[in-house]
């Protein structure tokens, strides 16, 4: 984006000649440089991403006002971006965004119908020069966008492994001083135990919390109000090896649901994991293998023999 910027400064100081367009942008450049130098590497690229894709539109507000008069291809500029929120994030976000990104466009327009304002007006030759780089430039962040979507994909996966990895590790291999035993991991009292872990399960089957991608320990346990480590040893306590294999085997239950109530000829793999909770189909594929013993593909084959034999 900074290169893009320096390329529009250049048209617009050398071909299109608008200095107040030149020093806006010159702006920009300096605003987005800088400020990415600061809080790369303090921040995570998915917040980062986050905060572009609320200043972008907003930035963009200026020129596409600027230009509304003798050119809406301005609006294209902002079209990659839903691709983008696709890419990185659920698709809940990308609708928000979307949804965001229209109504910039909505506000573009009525300031334009219902105030006054005064901006320069550009030949035939200078407009056309300029839509056909803002086309070029688009069509090229959209195939950079679906070259690499792959690789970010996979990016995610390891992370996903990696967040997996983390998990495990805070729950089975935390060990907890003596001293602080009485105040931090109180004694399991069974009955107690029993309840939290139904309070757990209700919340589990009714409210689906395992829905979402991003669920984790420690916000069950705030929920439910209790310690971190209690929670731990009374879902290990059941039976299951940690927190990530117990919030597993509801999504892979739930999967399997879905499997033989839908209609997979309209229905989706890829629908039916991401309904469940899971990120990416690499981990989904992963889970399933070592909880069901056999690939998603193997359990749906199955799945369709039985009902054959059924209707048989």
């Amino acid at each position: 984006m900074c290169s893009i910027l320096v390329l529009y400064i250049v048209i617009f100081q050398f071909f299109i000649y608008n200095p107040t367009i030149v020093i806006y942008l010159t702006a920009g450049l300096f605003l987005l440089s800088y400020t990415y130098i600061l809080i790369r590497g303090k921040y995570k690229a998915d917040h980062i991403i986050h905060g572009y894709m609320i200043m972008a539109p907003l930035y963009n507000f200026y020129i596409m006002l600027t230009f509304w008069s003798n050119s809406i291809g301005n609006v294209v500029s902002l079209f990659p971006l839903p691709l983008v929120a696709y890419i990185f994030f659920q698709k809940r976000e990308t609708i928000l965004y979307s949804i965001y990104l229209i109504l910039n466009i909505l506000v573009c327009f009525l300031v334009y119908e219902y105030f006054d304002l005064q901006f320069p007006r550009y030949s035939r030759t200078e407009v056309v020069a300029s839509d056909v780089f803002l086309f070029g430039f688009n069509l090229l962040v959209i195939i950079l966008l679906l070259i690499y979507s792959n690789k970010i994909n996979k990016l995610k996966v390891l992370i996903d492994i990696e967040d997996e990895k983390l998990i495990n590790a805070n729950e089975e291999d935390v060990k907890i001083p003596v001293l602080q035993k009485t105040v931090e991991t109180p004694m399991i009292n069974d009955e107690a135990a029993e309840k939290l872990f139904e309070q757990l399960e209700v919340m589990m089957r009714n409210d689906k919390l395992f829905k979402k991608a991003n669920l984790n320990i420690s916000m069950l346990s705030t929920s439910l109000d209790i310690n971190y480590n209690y929670l731990s040893k009374i879902i290990r306590s059941k039976g299951y090896l940690n927190f990530s294999n117990y919030l597993n085997v509801h999504r892979i239950n739930y999967v399997k649901k879905l499997i033989d109530e839908s209609n997979l000829q309209k229905v989706t793999l890829m629908y039916i994991y991401t309904e469940a909770g899971f990120s990416n189909q690499a981990t989904f594929n992963r889970v399933f293998k070592q909880i069901e013993g056999i690939t998603p593909s193997e359990y749906i084959n199955t799945s369709d023999q039985i009902g054959k034999g059924t209707k048989g």
